[in-house]
């Protein structure tokens, strides 16, 4: 019982990360001197890009903007700066996040059965959300650091790395659910087949 609480637990709460690190406009933060706000930061997400005054905690600007908006505002964003690197770590943010949630359905209905093919399902899911953090390697990050702007973990790269920790205690969890429940079946078949085995030896006696 306690691994398949485990399981939906951590499961539940990976997905609620995984939907604020796919569907955020600050998966990645940065400094920018020569903002619209003076000294500001920029977060960067895969739904569009939020600038507000350095050292406000997310007050005091803009939010949310489109990708094409921000090419007149920052010289160096004239154009769209989202390579195929860029495009896969947002697809598989998104395959996370969808296989996700059928994975959460499927611990709190399946119980004890099904636990092999949840934990396949969630080992699945761990590798998808970790391959979210592809951005890093992507175009966006290189012209930005080429242009003084140094992104590093925001919000959304937060959510996702507790989300692929999350989604691996939840699969780790489910593979014991499995074993657990096998060794039940295993210890339910042999105390079947004492009696039939007893029943056998006094016939032949």
């Amino acid at each position: 019982m306690c691994n398949e609480v485990v399981t939906v637990i951590c499961s539940l709460f990976g997905w609620i990360l995984s939907a604020f690190a796919a569907f955020s406009c600050f998966f990645l933060e940065g400094k920018y001197l020569d903002g619209p706000f003076g000294s500001s930061s920029i977060g960067v997400g895969f739904l569009g890009i939020s600038t507000w005054r350095y050292g406000t905690f997310y007050s005091h600007g803009s939010w949310c903007k489109s990708w094409e908006s921000y090419s007149n505002i920052i010289e160096f964003m004239e154009g769209d700066l989202r390579d195929s690197t860029w495009t896969a770590a947002y697809a598989f943010a998104v395959i996370a996040f969808c296989l996700g949630f059928f994975a959460v359905v499927f611990a709190l209905c399946s119980g004890r059965k099904g636990g092999a093919c949840l934990s396949a399902s969630l080992f699945f899911v761990t590798l998808c959300q970790g391959l979210s953090l592809l951005v890093f390697s992507s175009d966006v990050v290189k012209v930005f650091e080429a242009n003084g702007v140094k992104l590093g973990i925001s919000f959304g790269a937060g959510c996702s790395i507790a989300a692929i920790i999350l989604w691996f205690f939840a699969a780790v969890s489910a593979a014991a659910t499995g074993k657990n429940d096998d060794g039940d079946r295993d210890a339910s078949r042999e105390e079947l087949e004492e009696p039939l085995v007893a029943n056998d030896e006094a016939e032949a006696a």
